[in-house]
């Protein structure tokens, strides 16, 4: 019964190990919004930077010149593995989507990458017109 006891014990107070989390890549990443281009066949690009323990800047665009589209994105996010914590500004111009007009997201927004994605896709979608969802996404 002692020997039960302690076994018990063991598994009861075990100290729970924390998953230590990934460091993200510094320097260029892919950086899309679906509606310039959907299969990463124009990507943008992001330049990111270890500003802290696991604090990152984040910076760049996706601009399509015959178009004038763009999406871009300027902030910092804490790195929590597979999400993404951004404190930021992130503009989107789609000329068919909120009458061609820019929607801005400013200040917290979170990034997951889910399943085997290799990407982090924004999880606040809806466009500012409060109809159509967008796909930005940062490329690992």
């Amino acid at each position: 019964m002692k020997y039960i006891l302690i076994l018990a014990s063991l598994f009861i107070f075990k100290p729970q190990v924390q998953a230590q989390i990934k460091p993200v890549r510094t320097g260029s990443h892919s950086f899309t919004i679906q509606w310039i281009s959907f299969n990463n066949d124009n990507p943008g690009s992001v330049n990111i930077k270890l500003i802290g323990d696991d604090e990152y800047s984040i910076e760049g665009a996706q601009r399509d010149a015959k178009t004038k589209e763009y999406v871009t994105i300027k902030g910092t996010f804490l790195n929590k593995g597979r999400t993404l914590k951004f404190n930021g500004n992130i503009v989107s111009k789609i000329n068919s989507i909120n009458g061609g007009k820019p929607c801005e997201r400013t200040g917290l927004q979170i990034f997951k990458a889910s399943g085997v994605r290799k990407y982090w896709r924004l999880q606040q979608m809806l466009n500012c017109d409060g109809q159509i969802t967008d796909y930005i996404d940062i490329f690992f």
